[in-house]
Parts: structure tokens; C-alpha cells; sequence
């Protein structure tokens, strides 16, 4: 138990965590691109989430505990290593990693602040059904609304909080496959090349479909 409290044990939550949540995105992806098939696809598919209801909040539940976690834990890390690092090291060779890691906290509040705007618009109106007169789960994505994805303000905002969603997994990924001890030349090193999936191509498609809305392609 002592283990899972230590620096090291930390590092391991924080980078067990993180793939969960890298997996999440996957999978919400794969859902948010039949929004360019059409509502013939995306409503259905939608719909079959809500028949399963239970299910699906015994999901969210364990993905909040994971994303807790991840957040928890870097926070705690983050102020026990800068406790414990002598002043006179803060300007040592050191920059490369410390520059990563004030870009970690910073990312990570802005990441934040997108996930509450993303739940308290998008998830929410779609957990209370709080439609317009013939508005179907499609329609509720292409409001012209602040917190809606027709609303090019909103839409700005979530292509700049995707870009650092990608910079957080991409220095997430470095940071968690070196605390498994797998270096860049090492014979797992395909891990890093892996990763591009989850920091590069993952991120770009979802504001690709931010792009497609905001010009009239899915509409």
C-alpha cells in the first residue's frame, strides 16, 4: 500500500490512468465520426447508448474515479517534487523537463476547463433531453449556441483545448513509457511510435469534425 502512496507509485497511477483515459478517446472518437455519415447513423447509435442507461453511467462513474486519479496524482506529485528540489537546482540542465512540466499544469487546467464546458452543455442536454420542438442528439451538436459546436467562439475554443489535449499525451506518453523503463532506443521504442496514434492522429480527427461543422459539411 506504501508503494502506491510513493513518488513511484504515483508516476505508475498517473500513467496507468492516462491510457484508460487516452482509451476513452478512442472510443468516443469512433462515435463522434458517424456525425459525418449523417443523423441516419449518429441518432441510432446515440439511442442504443441511452437503452443501456445503466450501464453506461456504471462507465462514466469508473471513468471519473480514472480521471480523478490522474488528476489527483499529478497535482500531488507535481508539489512534493518542487518541495523537494533545492533552489539552487532550478536553473540547472534541467529546463527541458521543467519547461514539460509547467506545460503539463498548464494544459491540464485548460483541459480541465473544457471538460466542465463539454458536460455542462453537451452531456447535460443530452442526460436531461432538454431538445427544441423536433431537434434530434444531431441537431443538439450543431446549436449555434455558446457550448455547442455550431457556435464558432465554442468551436475556436475546442480546437485550441484539443491541440493541448495533444501536447498533454504526447509529453503524458514520453513521461509514462520512461517510468516502465522503456527508452526512445530501447527495443520497445515502437511504443513511441504508437503513441502518435493517441497524441497526433486521435486529436486531429476530432477538430477535423469541429472543422466540418463549422463549414457547413455536416450540417
Amino acid at each position: 500500500m506504501n508503494f502506491l502512496f510513493s513518488s513511484l507509485g504515483k508516476k505508475i497511477q498517473i500513467a496507468l490512468s492516462g491510457f484508460l483515459l487516452c482509451f476513452f478517446l478512442l472510443f468516443h472518437l469512433i462515435n463522434n465520426l458517424t456525425l459525418i455519415i449523417g443523423p441516419q447513423i449518429f441518432n441510432p447509435m446515440v439511442e442504443a447508448l441511452e437503452s443501456i442507461k445503466p450501464l453506461i453511467r456504471i462507465m462514466e462513474f469508473g471513468l471519473l474515479m480514472i480521471l480523478l486519479m490522474h488528476i489527483v496524482n499529478a497535482i500531488t506529485l507535481t508539489f512534493s517534487n518542487n518541495k523537494q528540489k533545492p533552489s539552487k537546482y532550478l536553473v540547472t540542465p534541467t529546463k527541458t523537463s521543467s519547461i514539460n512540466s509547467r506545460t503539463m499544469i498548464i494544459s491540464g487546467t485548460i483541459i480541465l476547463l473544457f471538460f466542465i464546458i463539454h458536460l455542462k452543455y453537451l452531456w447535460y442536454t443530452y442526460q436531461t433531453h432538454n431538445f427544441k420542438i423536433d431537434e434530434t442528439y444531431y441537431d443538439v451538436i450543431l446549436r449555434n449556441e455558446f457550448g455547442y459546436l455550431g457556435h464558432t467562439p465554442t468551436a475556436i475554443f475546442y480546437v485550441l483545448a484539443i491541440l493541448f489535449i495533444a501536447i498533454h499525451i504526447k509529453h503524458g506518453f514520453q513521461s509514462a513509457l520512461k517510468t516502465f523503463g522503456i527508452l526512445e532506443k530501447s527495443k520497445f521504442a515502437f511504443l513511441y511510435k504508437i503513441a502518435i496514434i493517441f497524441w497526433a492522429i486521435i486529436p486531429a480527427l476530432f477538430i477535423l469534425i469541429v472543422l466540418l461543422i463549422q463549414f457547413g459539411y455536416i450540417k
